[in-house]
């Protein structure tokens, strides 16, 4: 049994190309419906319930804003249960003003957030640019839009059932993916038959490590986050702390590879202006090893 933990690029199809297994019984496995999954910010426009509050107040000569984030709440009903719906945008009560409309969303996605009208009395956790003094707050309509859906959202799980008659291996084929393959220093490499040289699966993700470690932080316009700072490391003063930083680079460039589990630096050597690096990676659920060599012309890997 895998759990993988879903990010915001995760699909059923994907998942079932990464483990070999058919989408309809990852589906089924773990009782999912149309779409599946939903990133966070899908399902929070999508099945979260959320409406308008009215809120009144006595006229004051000082205007009043309340801030997003605050919290409004039904009365806690016979069976204990208190609904919570946060104030979206921050809304200004002009001075003199004496009501206005808020909108607010439920905390929690699916039909619980729904509720009748009337039923939010309560203030909550209010923060306001003055003593929100005597207020009044209620719905005067029905929240009914809130939906229960069978899907995960990200950083929820999926369950990958993989068993002898479900699948076989992860397809690390589909999952590395093609690009076309590159010499230690960049250059394009030919296939010896006239063509562009190609790299397929675990040894393409192997390349997209290099190209990460050897990009120079900052270097590219349009993905200011992408690369390493490993450079700014070579050539400094051989001390015990120098292997903690590269190590933290490395779990910093690498975090941002999806196609990769996880990352263990497993030795770093320092001799003067190189720096010899042998890294772990785990990629669907297999363990591979990459050494580097960092010096001042960047970072060359060996696949």
């Amino acid at each position: 049994m895998i759990e993988h933990v879903l990010n915001d690029a995760d699909t059923i199809q994907g998942l079932s190309v990464l483990y070999n297994v058919p989408w309809q019984q990852i589906a089924d496995y773990n009782d999912l419906e149309y779409p599946y999954t939903m990133t966070s910010r899908e399902a929070y426009y999508t099945l979260y319930a959320d409406g308008y509050l009215l809120i009144r107040r006595q006229s004051a000569a000082q205007p009043l804003t309340l801030y997003a984030g605050s919290l409004f709440m039904t009365d806690i009903d016979s069976q204990g249960i208190q609904k919570i719906y946060e104030l979206v945008e921050d809304v200004t009560l002009a001075a003199g003003v004496a009501e206005g409309y808020l909108y607010v969303r439920s905390q929690l996605p699916g039909s619980f957030g729904n509720t009748i009208a009337g039923s939010i009395v309560l203030s909550g956790v209010v923060r306001s640019s003055a003593e929100p003094g005597s207020l009044s707050i209620t719905n005067l309509k029905p929240f009914t839009n809130g939906k229960d859906a069978k899907v995960r959202l990200t950083g929820q799980i999926v369950y990958i059932n993989i068993g002898t008659e479900l699948a076989t291996a992860p397809n690390l084929e589909a999952f590395g993916g093609t690009d076309l393959k590159m010499t230690s220093d960049g250059d394009l490499s030919d296939d010896g038959t006239g063509d562009w040289g190609a790299l397929t699966g675990i040894d393409n993700i192997k390349q997209a490590v290099s190209h990460r470690l050897v990009t120079r932080r900052g270097s590219l316009t349009q993905h200011p986050a992408y690369g390493s700072r490993l450079h700014e490391l070579i050539g400094l003063a051989e001390a015990p702390y120098i292997r903690q930083l590269v190590e933290l680079d490395i779990h910093e460039t690498l975090g941002d590879e999806d196609r990769i589990d996880g990352v263990t630096v497993d030795s770093v050597i320092v001799q003067r202006t190189l720096m010899y690096i042998s890294l772990t990676i785990g990629v669907a659920g297999r363990q591979e090893n990459i050494g580097v060599q960092v010096d001042q012309s960047g970072v060359a890997i060996t696949l």
